[in-house]
């Protein structure tokens, strides 16, 4: 197994070939979908743990890992992906056919990627396995309960907005890379349900829903995800969540574009001109300048003698 351990000096070089084989072997799926599904698992799984090898068996050198390890551990994941299609294939399921096996590949999926961000402090790997876990959770409501139409998806939605929200907050002290990941799960999720809402509205179409608007509390959600996120991108100095808060807000904005009621300046216009009035007005009212220090008008105190 030693040889399978990759020098930290050739990293980059081993990460630029996992990317390749990678790439090689999603081509092969696609190229080659008429071999047996036997065989499709094989490679599938040779590919996987090799890369898997190298990236468990690469030396965390500090707190974080180096971006070559960060490429092997997506890398894996991604052919990991493979292996979970691949098995559902031979056991006759079909890869995401169902909603059932859409649930336990996801969990797959989502408890293999949480283990690389426990183990080895991955950050990349909590996003993809917070994502991961999310669709779970949207794919077991589907499995166990086959709601009708969208709506309850946008409250599992909602509810996951709060639960990666609060999780970000918890880790933004301790592990703040991790809780960075885990708040742009959230936007993720309110720019989601947004999508459903201009899907429906674009579309029209009754399995998404025809409503003509998205209704002042969905809207209140997605300005407040919007101005949430760019906060936390500020006070943190992480452009991530900043790009999705922008979303959110284009998709705010979107909605209310797309409403069907006429125009007037009543509603969301004269709340968000009385909140950018507000914060406007605290932050440019006139100051009184400081004080003089009390010290200001002491000699300066006589240079230290040479020894």
């Amino acid at each position: 197994m030693s040889s399978l351990r990759p020098k930290p000096f050739r990293g980059d070089v081993v990460a630029a070939g996992v990317v390749v084989l990678a790439t090689l072997v999603w081509t092969v799926v696609v190229r080659f979908a008429a071999w047996e599904d036997g065989v499709q698992l094989a490679v599938a799984v040779a590919a996987w743990g090799f890369v898997a090898a190298m990236a468990i068996l690469a030396p965390l050198e500090g707190e974080a890992p180096r971006a070559y390890q960060s490429v092997l551990y997506v890398a894996s994941i991604v052919l990991f992906v493979d292996v979970v299609a691949q098995l559902s294939f031979v056991l006759g399921s079909g890869a995401l056919q169902s909603s059932g096996t859409a649930t336990w590949a996801l969990a797959a999926i989502a408890a293999y990627a949480l283990g690389f961000a426990v183990r080895r402090n991955s950050a990349v790997c909590t996003l993809v396995g917070s994502l991961a876990a999310a669709g779970a959770v949207l794919a077991a409501v589907d499995w166990i309960f086959s709601p009708d139409g969208v709506p309850t998806f946008r409250w599992v939605l909602a509810a996951l907005t709060v639960v990666f929200g609060v999780l970000a907050i918890g880790q933004r002290d301790r592990r703040p890379r991790h809780g960075v990941a885990l708040i742009e799960v959230a936007g993720s999720a309110v720019l989601a349900i947004a999508g459903t809402f201009v899907a429906g509205i674009v579309f029209g179409d009754a399995d998404v829903g025809t409503a003509p608007s998205a209704g002042w509390g969905w809207e209140l959600l997605m300005l407040a995800a919007g101005f949430g996120l760019i906060a936390y991108s500020s006070v943190d100095r992480q452009p991530g969540p900043a790009y999705l808060g922008v979303l959110n807000l284009v998709a705010f904005t979107l909605l209310t574009l797309l409403d069907d009621s006429s125009p007037t300046f009543l509603g969301w216009p004269l709340v968000l001109a009385l909140m950018a009035a507000f914060l406007l007005t605290i932050g440019l009212r006139p100051t009184t300048p400081a004080p003089p220090a009390p010290d200001v008008d002491a000699p300066e105190p006589p240079p230290l003698p040479l020894r």
